[in-house]
């Protein structure tokens, strides 16, 4: 694995709904970033309600994700802080680690896509409004959040070790990848996506606010 692109972006206003302010348009970085424990040099978010925060500091997105949905922009179009090649939602789990020199970041939850992201996909020719934000939802291949467990410098084309957990940690909380927890909480109402949402919400690498939201949900 390695970071294909490194990105960061500024807020600018955008036309959608008579006039937003995003930050979700990143534009790749060739020269090295400082990670600290909120994110990175130079990045920004407009809605500090959602997006940033040490749960959030960082999001990650496999390569994979442009050639599946079919964007032709390049890396960053869909918002996300590091692309990396080789590494896929229905593998890498919540509370993997990923290092990166001397990075260390933890997953704490998939992404949570809104109407931000389907608006900036739709400026691609394949979709049209509400489209995307479906296919890439039902998918589950979202992308991540992650924590930043120790600070550092990153640069594009840097190689990436994904730590998994050990045998006496298995025992204490099962392994839930992104792809199988965004979709209970996608269709928390079904028995059995419950039942993975019950398992995840004892993790002690779940986001507070994804701790907070499937809580809520559970007890509807």
């Amino acid at each position: 694995m390695r970071i294909v692109s490194l990105n960061i972006g500024k807020c600018v206003e955008q036309p959608w709904r008579t006039g937003t302010m995003t930050a979700i348009h990143k534009t790749a970085i060739a020269d090295k970033l400082w990670l600290a424990e909120l994110g990175l040099e130079g990045d920004e978010q407009a809605d500090l309600k959602n997006h940033g925060g040490k749960d959030k500091a960082i999001l990650v997105l496999p390569s994979s994700a442009y050639q599946r949905f079919e964007i032709s922009h390049p890396y960053g179009f869909l918002g996300e802080n590091l692309t990396i090649s080789d590494i896929d939602e229905d593998e890498i789990c919540l509370g993997d680690r990923l290092q990166i020199g001397s990075v260390l970041l933890e997953v704490t939850q998939p992404r949570s896509p809104c109407w931000k992201l389907d608006a900036q996909a739709t400026q691609d020719s394949k979709w049209q409004t509400g489209e995307f934000l479906k296919a890439y939802s039902d998918s589950g291949r979202v992308g991540f959040y992650c924590r930043v467990l120790g600070q550092g410098w990153l640069q594009e084309n840097q190689s990436v070790r994904w730590l998994t957990r050990n045998e006496e940690q298995e025992k204490k909380f099962p392994r839930i990848s992104v792809k199988t927890l965004f979709l209970a909480r996608h269709n928390a109402s079904e028995k059995a996506s419950r039942k993975i949402l019950k398992e995840a919400v004892k993790h002690p690498a779940l986001s507070l606010a994804w701790s907070q939201s499937i809580q809520t949900l559970l007890q509807r």
